[in-house]
Protein backbone atom coordinates (compact mmCIF):
# COMPACT_ATOMS: atom_id res chain seq x y z
CA UNK A 1 0.00 0.00 0.00
CA UNK A 2 1.28 3.31 -1.07
CA UNK A 3 1.41 6.60 1.12
CA UNK A 4 -1.32 8.24 -1.00
CA UNK A 5 -3.60 4.64 -0.18
CA UNK A 6 -2.81 4.89 3.28
CA UNK A 7 -3.41 8.87 3.64
CA UNK A 8 -7.06 8.12 2.48
CA UNK A 9 -7.34 5.10 4.13
CA UNK A 10 -8.49 2.06 1.98
CA UNK A 11 -7.53 1.61 -1.83
CA UNK A 12 -9.79 -0.37 -2.50
CA UNK A 13 -12.70 2.96 -1.28
CA UNK A 14 -14.14 -0.51 1.18
CA UNK A 15 -12.83 1.33 4.50
CA UNK A 16 -14.28 5.09 2.87
CA UNK A 17 -17.72 3.67 2.73
CA UNK A 18 -17.57 2.26 6.33
CA UNK A 19 -16.23 5.24 7.35
CA UNK A 20 -18.91 7.40 6.04
CA UNK A 21 -21.91 5.20 6.12
CA UNK A 22 -25.15 6.70 7.85
CA UNK A 23 -25.17 6.89 11.62
CA UNK A 24 -21.60 6.96 11.59
CA UNK A 25 -20.42 10.41 9.98
CA UNK A 26 -21.10 12.25 13.15
CA UNK A 27 -18.30 13.55 15.14
CA UNK A 28 -20.51 12.88 18.50
CA UNK A 29 -20.67 9.08 18.39
CA UNK A 30 -17.09 9.14 17.16
CA UNK A 31 -15.75 10.44 20.48
CA UNK A 32 -14.76 8.18 23.22
CA UNK A 33 -16.17 8.71 27.34
CA UNK A 34 -13.64 11.54 28.35
CA UNK A 35 -13.93 13.66 24.97
CA UNK A 36 -18.09 12.66 24.60
CA UNK A 37 -18.04 13.69 28.17
CA UNK A 38 -16.14 17.04 27.65
CA UNK A 39 -18.32 17.58 24.90
CA UNK A 40 -21.36 17.59 26.56
CA UNK A 41 -20.70 19.53 29.34
CA UNK A 42 -19.27 22.09 26.96
CA UNK A 43 -22.62 22.25 25.15
CA UNK A 44 -24.64 22.40 28.42
CA UNK A 45 -22.77 25.11 29.43
CA UNK A 46 -22.88 26.99 25.96
CA UNK A 47 -27.05 26.27 26.49
CA UNK A 48 -27.11 27.88 29.94
CA UNK A 49 -24.87 30.49 28.53
CA UNK A 50 -27.68 31.18 25.55
CA UNK A 51 -30.23 31.40 27.23
CA UNK A 52 -28.93 33.83 29.98
CA UNK A 53 -27.49 36.12 27.32
CA UNK A 54 -30.90 35.93 25.17
CA UNK A 55 -32.66 36.97 28.13
CA UNK A 56 -30.06 39.84 29.07
CA UNK A 57 -31.28 40.88 25.26
CA UNK A 58 -34.80 41.46 26.21
CA UNK A 59 -33.66 44.42 28.21
CA UNK A 60 -34.06 46.49 24.80
CA UNK A 61 -38.11 45.40 25.12
CA UNK A 62 -38.49 46.20 29.35
CA UNK A 63 -37.49 44.55 32.87
CA UNK A 64 -40.58 43.45 33.00
CA UNK A 65 -40.22 40.95 29.94
CA UNK A 66 -36.76 39.94 31.23
CA UNK A 67 -38.02 39.03 34.83
CA UNK A 68 -40.60 37.02 32.86
CA UNK A 69 -38.39 34.97 31.03
CA UNK A 70 -35.93 34.46 33.91
CA UNK A 71 -38.72 33.02 35.71
CA UNK A 72 -39.10 30.49 33.10
CA UNK A 73 -35.05 30.24 32.98
CA UNK A 74 -35.05 29.13 36.85
CA UNK A 75 -38.18 26.48 36.09
CA UNK A 76 -35.19 25.01 34.21
CA UNK A 77 -32.06 25.67 35.40
CA UNK A 78 -32.92 26.01 39.31
CA UNK A 79 -34.79 23.18 39.50
CA UNK A 80 -33.02 19.67 41.38
CA UNK A 81 -32.44 18.52 38.01
CA UNK A 82 -31.03 21.29 36.25
CA UNK A 83 -29.10 22.52 38.98
CA UNK A 84 -27.37 19.05 39.29
CA UNK A 85 -26.64 19.37 35.09
CA UNK A 86 -25.72 22.50 35.31
CA UNK A 87 -23.09 22.64 38.19
CA UNK A 88 -21.95 19.07 37.57
CA UNK A 89 -21.42 20.34 33.59
CA UNK A 90 -19.79 23.25 34.90
CA UNK A 91 -17.34 20.98 37.01
CA UNK A 92 -17.23 18.18 34.80
CA UNK A 93 -15.88 20.85 31.85
CA UNK A 94 -13.39 22.52 34.10
CA UNK A 95 -11.62 19.25 35.65
CA UNK A 96 -11.42 17.92 31.91
CA UNK A 97 -10.31 21.53 31.02
CA UNK A 98 -7.51 21.00 33.44
CA UNK A 99 -6.63 17.68 32.31
CA UNK A 100 -5.60 18.55 28.82
CA UNK A 101 -3.76 21.57 29.84
CA UNK A 102 -1.45 19.04 32.15
CA UNK A 103 -1.41 16.92 28.96
CA UNK A 104 0.26 20.06 26.66
CA UNK A 105 3.71 19.78 26.73
CA UNK A 106 4.22 23.28 24.52
CA UNK A 107 3.04 26.56 24.04
CA UNK A 108 3.31 26.79 20.44
CA UNK A 109 -0.10 26.58 19.14
CA UNK A 110 -2.34 28.31 16.77
CA UNK A 111 -3.81 31.67 18.21
CA UNK A 112 -7.22 30.82 18.85
CA UNK A 113 -6.13 27.81 20.63
CA UNK A 114 -4.10 30.30 23.22
CA UNK A 115 -6.90 32.45 23.43
CA UNK A 116 -9.44 29.80 24.16
CA UNK A 117 -7.16 28.92 26.82
CA UNK A 118 -6.39 32.33 28.53
CA UNK A 119 -10.28 33.40 28.18
CA UNK A 120 -11.22 29.66 30.06
CA UNK A 121 -8.26 31.34 33.36
CA UNK A 122 -9.99 34.88 33.01
CA UNK A 123 -13.60 33.77 33.34
CA UNK A 124 -13.71 31.99 37.11
CA UNK A 125 -11.98 35.35 38.12
CA UNK A 126 -14.98 37.76 36.94
CA UNK A 127 -17.81 35.07 37.23
CA UNK A 128 -17.15 33.88 40.61
CA UNK A 129 -18.66 37.22 42.60
CA UNK A 130 -21.48 37.56 39.86
CA UNK A 131 -22.33 33.73 41.15
CA UNK A 132 -22.43 34.28 44.67
CA UNK A 133 -23.67 37.88 44.38
CA UNK A 134 -26.85 36.55 42.54
CA UNK A 135 -27.69 32.69 43.35
CA UNK A 136 -25.49 32.59 46.29
CA UNK A 137 -26.81 35.25 47.80
CA UNK A 138 -30.40 34.06 47.19
CA UNK A 139 -30.02 30.49 48.45
CA UNK A 140 -27.84 31.81 51.55
CA UNK A 141 -30.25 34.91 52.58
CA UNK A 142 -33.21 34.53 50.67
CA UNK A 143 -32.57 37.79 48.99
CA UNK A 144 -34.37 39.02 45.84
CA UNK A 145 -31.79 38.41 42.84
CA UNK A 146 -34.60 39.36 40.02
CA UNK A 147 -33.10 42.31 37.17
CA UNK A 148 -34.24 45.07 38.91
CA UNK A 149 -32.28 45.07 42.26
CA UNK A 150 -29.35 43.36 40.61
CA UNK A 151 -29.32 45.53 37.95
CA UNK A 152 -29.04 48.57 40.58
CA UNK A 153 -25.93 46.89 42.39
CA UNK A 154 -24.06 46.41 39.08
CA UNK A 155 -24.82 50.09 37.49
CA UNK A 156 -22.72 51.80 36.88
CA UNK A 157 -19.97 50.54 39.22
CA UNK A 158 -19.56 47.13 37.70
CA UNK A 159 -20.74 48.14 34.37
CA UNK A 160 -16.93 47.46 32.46
CA UNK A 161 -16.23 44.27 34.45
CA UNK A 162 -20.18 42.55 33.65
CA UNK A 163 -19.99 43.58 29.79
CA UNK A 164 -16.33 42.08 29.89
CA UNK A 165 -17.79 38.91 31.36
CA UNK A 166 -20.06 38.48 28.54
CA UNK A 167 -17.19 39.09 26.03
CA UNK A 168 -14.92 36.57 28.02
CA UNK A 169 -17.42 34.12 28.05
CA UNK A 170 -18.87 34.40 25.02
CA UNK A 171 -15.56 34.13 23.00
CA UNK A 172 -14.27 30.97 25.17
CA UNK A 173 -17.85 29.11 24.06
CA UNK A 174 -17.04 30.09 20.59
CA UNK A 175 -13.78 29.21 19.66
CA UNK A 176 -14.89 25.81 21.28
CA UNK A 177 -17.78 25.51 18.92
CA UNK A 178 -15.55 26.12 16.07
CA UNK A 179 -13.45 23.38 16.73
CA UNK A 180 -16.35 21.28 17.52
CA UNK A 181 -17.82 21.96 14.28
CA UNK A 182 -15.00 23.01 11.61
CA UNK A 183 -14.51 19.46 10.47
CA UNK A 184 -18.20 18.90 9.59
CA UNK A 185 -18.87 18.79 5.99
CA UNK A 186 -21.21 21.34 5.87
CA UNK A 187 -19.40 23.68 8.12
CA UNK A 188 -18.25 26.07 5.01
CA UNK A 189 -21.65 27.08 3.77
CA UNK A 190 -22.96 27.62 6.98
CA UNK A 191 -19.47 29.88 8.54
CA UNK A 192 -20.95 33.03 7.33
CA UNK A 193 -24.22 32.59 8.79
CA UNK A 194 -22.95 31.28 12.02
CA UNK A 195 -20.56 34.74 12.10
CA UNK A 196 -23.28 36.80 11.78
CA UNK A 197 -24.99 34.88 15.15
CA UNK A 198 -21.73 34.97 16.53
CA UNK A 199 -21.61 38.54 16.42
CA UNK A 200 -24.82 39.85 16.70
CA UNK A 201 -25.55 37.86 19.89
CA UNK A 202 -23.32 39.05 22.65
CA UNK A 203 -23.94 42.37 21.07
CA UNK A 204 -27.10 42.56 21.70
CA UNK A 205 -27.11 40.63 25.00
CA UNK A 206 -24.59 43.97 26.22
CA UNK A 207 -27.24 46.50 24.68
CA UNK A 208 -30.21 45.17 26.74
CA UNK A 209 -28.80 44.72 30.04
CA UNK A 210 -27.05 48.25 29.40
CA UNK A 211 -30.01 50.12 28.32
CA UNK A 212 -32.39 48.31 31.09
CA UNK A 213 -29.87 49.63 33.38
CA UNK A 214 -29.64 53.37 32.29
CA UNK A 215 -33.73 52.97 32.03
CA UNK A 216 -33.91 51.95 35.43
CA UNK A 217 -31.75 54.77 36.86
CA UNK A 218 -33.63 57.29 35.25
CA UNK A 219 -36.77 55.74 36.73
CA UNK A 220 -35.07 55.98 40.19
CA UNK A 221 -33.85 59.39 39.95
CA UNK A 222 -35.42 61.63 42.73
CA UNK A 223 -36.65 58.57 44.39
CA UNK A 224 -35.61 56.59 47.64
CA UNK A 225 -35.40 52.41 46.04
CA UNK A 226 -34.66 49.80 48.09
CA UNK A 227 -30.97 48.65 47.35
CA UNK A 228 -28.98 45.73 48.25
CA UNK A 229 -26.86 44.08 49.87
CA UNK A 230 -27.02 46.30 53.00
CA UNK A 231 -27.03 45.54 56.26
CA UNK A 232 -26.14 41.90 57.46
CA UNK A 233 -26.65 40.78 53.59
CA UNK A 234 -24.13 43.29 52.83
CA UNK A 235 -21.46 41.47 55.70
CA UNK A 236 -22.87 38.30 54.30
CA UNK A 237 -22.21 39.15 50.68
CA UNK A 238 -18.81 40.63 50.94
CA UNK A 239 -17.80 37.26 53.25
CA UNK A 240 -18.90 35.54 50.15
CA UNK A 241 -17.16 37.36 47.94
CA UNK A 242 -13.56 37.34 49.36
CA UNK A 243 -13.72 33.55 49.65
CA UNK A 244 -14.92 33.01 46.34
CA UNK A 245 -11.56 35.12 45.26
CA UNK A 246 -9.47 33.25 47.62
CA UNK A 247 -10.89 30.02 46.17
CA UNK A 248 -10.40 31.06 42.51
CA UNK A 249 -6.75 32.10 42.92
CA UNK A 250 -5.71 29.28 44.69
CA UNK A 251 -7.51 27.33 42.54
CA UNK A 252 -5.17 28.99 39.37
CA UNK A 253 -2.09 29.17 41.63
CA UNK A 254 -2.24 25.14 42.41
CA UNK A 255 -2.46 24.87 38.39
CA UNK A 256 0.09 27.01 37.52
CA UNK A 257 2.67 25.25 40.07
CA UNK A 258 1.30 21.84 38.51
CA UNK A 259 1.81 23.38 35.13
CA UNK A 260 5.67 24.16 35.93
CA UNK A 261 6.74 21.38 37.91
CA UNK A 262 5.21 19.15 34.80
CA UNK A 263 7.25 21.43 32.65
CA UNK A 264 10.10 20.72 34.77
CA UNK A 265 10.22 16.92 35.11
CA UNK A 266 9.45 16.69 31.11
CA UNK A 267 12.76 18.81 30.63
CA UNK A 268 14.82 16.03 33.02
CA UNK A 269 14.28 13.58 30.36
CA UNK A 270 16.25 12.60 28.44
CA UNK A 271 15.81 13.47 24.58
CA UNK A 272 14.30 11.39 21.75
CA UNK A 273 14.90 11.97 17.81
CA UNK A 274 11.82 11.86 15.26
CA UNK A 275 12.35 11.63 11.61
CA UNK A 276 9.98 13.42 9.07
CA UNK A 277 11.78 12.16 6.07
CA UNK A 278 13.74 13.97 3.91
CA UNK A 279 16.50 14.84 5.76
CA UNK A 280 14.47 16.62 8.50
CA UNK A 281 15.36 14.81 12.13
CA UNK A 282 14.32 16.81 15.50
CA UNK A 283 15.17 16.47 18.83
CA UNK A 284 13.03 16.17 22.06
CA UNK A 285 12.14 15.18 25.19
CA UNK A 286 9.23 12.45 25.92
CA UNK A 287 5.92 13.69 27.03
CA UNK A 288 4.87 15.88 24.32
CA UNK A 289 2.18 14.76 21.65
CA UNK A 290 4.00 14.18 18.02
CA UNK A 291 2.00 17.11 17.03
CA UNK A 292 3.43 19.63 19.55
CA UNK A 293 7.06 18.32 18.71
CA UNK A 294 6.47 19.32 15.74
CA UNK A 295 4.97 22.67 16.82
CA UNK A 296 7.82 22.71 18.99
CA UNK A 297 10.34 22.50 16.13
CA UNK A 298 8.77 24.67 13.23
CA UNK A 299 7.88 21.50 11.63
CA UNK A 300 4.24 22.48 9.49
CA UNK A 301 1.70 19.90 10.87
CA UNK A 302 -1.72 20.34 9.87
CA UNK A 303 -4.63 19.90 12.05
CA UNK A 304 -8.00 20.96 11.16
CA UNK A 305 -9.81 20.15 15.10
CA UNK A 306 -6.92 21.74 17.15
CA UNK A 307 -5.48 18.31 18.15
CA UNK A 308 -8.32 17.25 19.81
CA UNK A 309 -7.91 14.03 17.93
CA UNK A 310 -11.57 14.53 15.62
CA UNK A 311 -10.45 15.11 12.05
CA UNK A 312 -7.27 12.79 11.46
CA UNK A 313 -6.04 15.28 9.52
CA UNK A 314 -2.91 15.43 11.83
CA UNK A 315 -2.33 11.46 10.97
CA UNK A 316 1.35 10.08 10.29
CA UNK A 317 2.65 6.95 8.80
CA UNK A 318 5.07 5.71 11.13
CA UNK A 319 8.09 4.38 9.19
CA UNK A 320 10.20 3.62 12.16
CA UNK A 321 10.17 2.54 15.57
CA UNK A 322 6.40 1.59 15.70
CA UNK A 323 7.30 -0.98 18.23
CA UNK A 324 8.50 1.20 20.70
CA UNK A 325 5.13 2.91 20.52
CA UNK A 326 2.09 2.57 23.07
CA UNK A 327 -1.01 0.98 21.42
CA UNK A 328 -4.06 3.04 20.01
CA UNK A 329 -6.04 4.66 22.99
CA UNK A 330 -9.73 4.44 22.28
CA UNK A 331 -9.86 8.17 20.54
CA UNK A 332 -7.26 7.13 18.26
CA UNK A 333 -8.83 3.83 17.45
CA UNK A 334 -12.43 5.04 17.13
CA UNK A 335 -11.76 8.12 14.90
CA UNK A 336 -8.59 5.97 12.96
CA UNK A 337 -11.70 3.60 12.18
CA UNK A 338 -13.98 5.37 10.39
CA UNK A 339 -10.99 5.30 7.33
CA UNK A 340 -9.66 2.14 7.53
CA UNK A 341 -6.71 3.19 8.79
CA UNK A 342 -3.47 0.60 8.52
CA UNK A 343 -2.14 0.25 12.04
CA UNK A 344 0.84 2.06 11.35
CA UNK A 345 -0.90 5.13 11.07
CA UNK A 346 -1.15 6.99 13.85
CA UNK A 347 -2.72 10.31 14.91
CA UNK A 348 -0.13 13.11 15.94
CA UNK A 349 -2.01 14.83 18.54
CA UNK A 350 -2.55 11.50 20.17
CA UNK A 351 0.64 10.02 19.62
CA UNK A 352 3.24 10.58 22.37
CA UNK A 353 7.07 9.00 21.44
CA UNK A 354 9.18 7.41 24.50
CA UNK A 355 12.03 6.43 22.05
CA UNK A 356 13.54 6.92 18.17
CA UNK A 357 10.83 7.01 15.74
CA UNK A 358 10.39 7.93 12.17
CA UNK A 359 7.38 9.06 10.60
CA UNK A 360 5.69 10.51 7.36
CA UNK A 361 2.89 13.25 7.13
CA UNK A 362 0.33 11.99 5.42
CA UNK A 363 -1.55 15.65 4.93
CA UNK A 364 0.67 17.39 3.35
CA UNK A 365 0.69 21.24 5.04
CA UNK A 366 1.69 23.57 2.27
CA UNK A 367 -1.29 26.34 1.43
CA UNK A 368 -2.59 25.43 4.92
CA UNK A 369 -4.31 28.90 4.86
CA UNK A 370 -5.68 28.01 1.38
CA UNK A 371 -7.09 24.85 2.59
CA UNK A 372 -9.15 26.60 5.45
CA UNK A 373 -11.04 28.15 2.32
CA UNK A 374 -10.91 24.97 0.28
CA UNK A 375 -12.47 22.52 2.48
CA UNK A 376 -11.40 19.88 -0.32
CA UNK A 377 -7.91 20.40 0.10
CA UNK A 378 -7.39 17.84 2.61
CA UNK A 379 -10.43 15.45 1.80
CA UNK A 380 -14.14 15.58 3.50
CA UNK A 381 -16.22 12.56 3.38
CA UNK A 382 -19.63 13.08 2.14
CA UNK A 383 -22.80 11.53 0.88
CA UNK A 384 -22.89 12.50 -3.23
CA UNK A 385 -24.45 11.47 -6.24
CA UNK A 386 -21.62 9.62 -8.83
CA UNK A 387 -22.62 9.51 -12.59
CA UNK A 388 -21.23 8.05 -15.09
CA UNK A 389 -22.56 8.35 -18.95
CA UNK A 390 -20.60 6.44 -22.13
CA UNK A 391 -21.45 6.67 -25.96
CA UNK A 392 -22.45 3.44 -27.20
CA UNK A 393 -20.31 1.71 -29.93
CA UNK A 394 -18.60 5.00 -30.56
CA UNK A 395 -14.86 3.16 -31.20
CA UNK A 396 -16.49 1.60 -34.49
CA UNK A 397 -18.32 4.52 -35.17
CA UNK A 398 -15.50 6.73 -35.20
CA UNK A 399 -13.11 4.28 -38.05
CA UNK A 400 -15.86 5.13 -40.65
CA UNK A 401 -15.12 9.22 -40.14
CA UNK A 402 -12.42 11.21 -40.61
CA UNK A 403 -10.05 12.44 -37.67
CA UNK A 404 -11.48 15.98 -37.96
CA UNK A 405 -15.11 15.18 -38.20
CA UNK A 406 -14.56 12.68 -35.06
CA UNK A 407 -12.76 14.86 -33.40
CA UNK A 408 -15.31 17.79 -33.80
CA UNK A 409 -18.16 15.62 -33.01
CA UNK A 410 -16.56 14.59 -29.66
CA UNK A 411 -15.99 18.10 -28.75
CA UNK A 412 -19.58 18.56 -29.31
CA UNK A 413 -21.23 16.15 -27.68
CA UNK A 414 -18.69 16.85 -24.19
CA UNK A 415 -19.96 20.16 -24.48
CA UNK A 416 -23.43 19.69 -24.61
CA UNK A 417 -23.47 17.47 -21.69
CA UNK A 418 -21.65 19.57 -19.42
CA UNK A 419 -23.46 22.67 -20.32
CA UNK A 420 -26.25 20.12 -19.07
CA UNK A 421 -24.72 18.64 -16.05
CA UNK A 422 -23.55 21.99 -14.83
CA UNK A 423 -26.94 23.70 -15.56
CA UNK A 424 -28.16 21.13 -12.35
CA UNK A 425 -25.10 21.79 -10.14
CA UNK A 426 -23.33 19.37 -10.76
CA UNK A 427 -19.30 18.83 -11.48
CA UNK A 428 -17.64 17.21 -14.52
CA UNK A 429 -15.34 14.98 -12.69
CA UNK A 430 -13.12 13.13 -15.74
CA UNK A 431 -13.56 12.60 -19.34
CA UNK A 432 -13.02 8.86 -20.06
CA UNK A 433 -12.51 8.56 -23.96
CA UNK A 434 -15.96 9.19 -24.91
CA UNK A 435 -17.16 8.45 -21.35
CA UNK A 436 -18.26 11.58 -18.47
CA UNK A 437 -17.97 10.77 -14.69
CA UNK A 438 -20.18 13.68 -12.95
CA UNK A 439 -20.43 14.58 -9.46
CA UNK A 440 -23.50 15.71 -7.57
CA UNK A 441 -24.53 17.50 -4.38
CA UNK A 442 -20.50 18.33 -3.44
CA UNK A 443 -21.56 21.07 -1.55
CA UNK A 444 -24.06 19.31 1.30
CA UNK A 445 -27.66 18.99 -0.22
CA UNK A 446 -30.97 17.27 1.87
CA UNK A 447 -31.11 14.87 -1.11
CA UNK A 448 -26.92 14.23 -1.79
CA UNK A 449 -27.70 15.38 -5.40
CA UNK A 450 -30.23 12.25 -6.62
CA UNK A 451 -32.62 14.54 -7.87
CA UNK A 452 -30.55 16.90 -9.66
CA UNK A 453 -28.77 13.84 -11.58
CA UNK A 454 -31.93 12.20 -12.12
CA UNK A 455 -32.95 15.49 -13.84
CA UNK A 456 -29.40 15.95 -15.41
CA UNK A 457 -29.83 12.17 -16.91
CA UNK A 458 -33.01 12.91 -18.35
CA UNK A 459 -31.68 16.01 -20.17
CA UNK A 460 -28.45 14.64 -21.25
CA UNK A 461 -30.47 12.06 -23.34
CA UNK A 462 -33.11 14.42 -25.17
CA UNK A 463 -29.61 16.89 -25.67
CA UNK A 464 -28.29 13.60 -27.28
CA UNK A 465 -31.11 13.61 -29.94
CA UNK A 466 -30.85 16.65 -30.57
CA UNK A 467 -27.10 16.16 -31.56
CA UNK A 468 -28.17 12.85 -33.74
CA UNK A 469 -30.53 15.47 -35.32
CA UNK A 470 -28.12 17.87 -36.07
CA UNK A 471 -25.36 15.73 -36.96
CA UNK A 472 -27.78 13.19 -39.40
CA UNK A 473 -25.84 13.82 -42.40
CA UNK A 474 -22.09 13.52 -40.67
CA UNK A 475 -22.95 9.98 -38.45
CA UNK A 476 -23.54 7.10 -40.21
CA UNK A 477 -25.77 5.50 -37.12
CA UNK A 478 -27.08 7.78 -34.51
CA UNK A 479 -25.47 8.35 -31.17
CA UNK A 480 -26.49 5.67 -28.45
CA UNK A 481 -25.53 6.68 -24.64
CA UNK A 482 -25.94 4.80 -21.21
CA UNK A 483 -26.06 6.16 -17.65
CA UNK A 484 -25.76 4.88 -14.53
CA UNK A 485 -26.23 6.67 -11.21
CA UNK A 486 -25.42 5.54 -7.66
CA UNK A 487 -25.99 7.93 -4.68
CA UNK A 488 -23.42 6.99 -1.55
CA UNK A 489 -20.61 8.13 0.79
CA UNK A 490 -17.42 9.07 -0.86
CA UNK A 491 -14.06 11.09 -0.33
CA UNK A 492 -13.81 14.32 -2.01
CA UNK A 493 -10.65 15.49 -2.83
CA UNK A 494 -8.61 17.43 -4.68
CA UNK A 495 -6.09 14.66 -5.80
CA UNK A 496 -3.49 14.67 -8.82
CA UNK A 497 -0.64 16.81 -10.72
CA UNK A 498 -1.28 20.98 -10.22
CA UNK A 499 -3.20 22.33 -13.09
CA UNK A 500 -2.06 25.90 -14.63
CA UNK A 501 -3.98 27.89 -12.04
CA UNK A 502 -2.00 26.16 -9.51
CA UNK A 503 -4.73 23.60 -8.41
CA UNK A 504 -5.62 19.84 -8.23
CA UNK A 505 -8.67 18.77 -9.99
CA UNK A 506 -11.65 17.77 -7.48
CA UNK A 507 -12.15 14.46 -7.63
CA UNK A 508 -14.49 11.36 -5.90
CA UNK A 509 -12.94 8.17 -4.52
CA UNK A 510 -14.12 5.15 -2.64
CA UNK A 511 -16.91 2.71 -3.74
CA UNK A 512 -19.92 5.03 -4.83
CA UNK A 513 -17.45 5.57 -7.31
CA UNK A 514 -17.12 2.15 -8.81
CA UNK A 515 -20.85 1.17 -7.97
CA UNK A 516 -21.97 3.53 -10.33
CA UNK A 517 -19.53 3.03 -12.98
CA UNK A 518 -20.35 -0.45 -12.49
CA UNK A 519 -24.41 0.21 -12.93
CA UNK A 520 -23.47 2.32 -16.13
CA UNK A 521 -21.83 -1.05 -17.77
CA UNK A 522 -24.83 -3.01 -16.74
CA UNK A 523 -27.11 -1.01 -19.55
CA UNK A 524 -25.29 -2.66 -22.24
CA UNK A 525 -26.28 -6.07 -20.56
CA UNK A 526 -29.83 -4.82 -19.94
CA UNK A 527 -30.17 -2.85 -23.40
CA UNK A 528 -31.16 0.09 -21.51
CA UNK A 529 -30.32 3.73 -21.24
CA UNK A 530 -30.07 4.15 -17.70
CA UNK A 531 -29.59 2.16 -14.22
CA UNK A 532 -29.58 3.69 -11.22
CA UNK A 533 -29.24 2.47 -7.73
CA UNK A 534 -32.69 2.31 -5.36
CA UNK A 535 -30.36 4.07 -2.87
CA UNK A 536 -30.58 7.19 -5.58
CA UNK A 537 -34.20 6.87 -5.99
CA UNK A 538 -34.61 7.13 -2.03
CA UNK A 539 -32.40 9.83 -1.77
CA UNK A 540 -34.60 11.84 -4.55
CA UNK A 541 -37.52 11.10 -2.84
CA UNK A 542 -39.07 8.62 -5.71
CA UNK A 543 -41.35 5.76 -5.78
CA UNK A 544 -41.88 3.93 -8.82
CA UNK A 545 -44.75 1.81 -8.12
CA UNK A 546 -44.62 -0.09 -11.61
CA UNK A 547 -41.23 0.11 -11.97
CA UNK A 548 -38.07 -2.29 -13.60
CA UNK A 549 -36.67 -2.92 -10.33
CA UNK A 550 -34.04 -5.70 -10.46
CA UNK A 551 -31.52 -7.25 -7.52
CA UNK A 552 -28.39 -7.56 -9.28
CA UNK A 553 -24.54 -8.47 -8.41
CA UNK A 554 -21.98 -5.62 -8.60
CA UNK A 555 -18.61 -6.44 -9.50
CA UNK A 556 -16.47 -5.87 -6.49
CA UNK A 557 -19.34 -6.18 -4.04
CA UNK A 558 -20.46 -9.46 -2.54
CA UNK A 559 -23.87 -8.16 -1.52
CA UNK A 560 -26.96 -7.55 -4.31
CA UNK A 561 -28.19 -4.02 -4.51
CA UNK A 562 -31.57 -3.01 -5.66
CA UNK A 563 -31.60 -1.10 -9.14
CA UNK A 564 -34.23 0.59 -11.23
CA UNK A 565 -33.60 0.61 -15.28
CA UNK A 566 -35.24 3.02 -17.64
CA UNK A 567 -35.38 1.91 -21.35
CA UNK A 568 -36.85 5.20 -22.34
CA UNK A 569 -35.99 8.73 -22.03
CA UNK A 570 -39.57 10.04 -21.11
CA UNK A 571 -39.70 7.59 -18.06
CA UNK A 572 -36.91 9.36 -16.53
CA UNK A 573 -38.93 12.65 -16.77
CA UNK A 574 -42.34 10.67 -15.17
CA UNK A 575 -40.44 9.55 -11.64
CA UNK A 576 -39.27 13.10 -11.07
CA UNK A 577 -43.03 14.22 -10.76
CA UNK A 578 -43.61 11.23 -8.58
CA UNK A 579 -42.82 11.78 -4.41
CA UNK A 580 -42.30 9.88 -1.48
Amino acid sequence: MTATEVARGDSSGKGVERGTGRGRGGGWRLLPSLARLRLASGLVLFAFVLLHFLNHALGLVSIAVMDVVQTWRWALWRSPPGTILLYGAFAVHIALGVRALFRRRTWRMPVNDALQIGLGFAIPVLLVGHILGTRGMHVAAGVDDFYEPVLRRLWPEAAVSQSLLVVIVWGHASIGLYHWLRPKAWFPAAAPWLLSIATALPLLALAGWIEAARRLELLDHGREVPRWPNGETAALAGWLAEAGNHLVFAFLGAVGLGLIAVRVATRLRAKVRISYGGGRLVRARPGPTLLEISRMNGVPHVSICGGRGRCTTCRVLVTAGGETLPPRGTLEETVLARIDAPPDVRLACQLRPTADLGVHLLVPAEGADAGQHDPYRWGVERRITVLFADLRGFTSLAEEMYPYDTVFLLNSYFEAMTAVIERHGGTVDKFLGDGIMALFGTRPERDAGARAALASAGEMLAALEDLNAEFAGLVPTPLRMGLGIHTGPAVLGRVGGMRRGGERELTALGDTVNTASRLEEMTKEFRCLLVTSEDTLKAAGIECPGGDFRHVVVRGRSETIAVWIADRRETIGDILTVTI
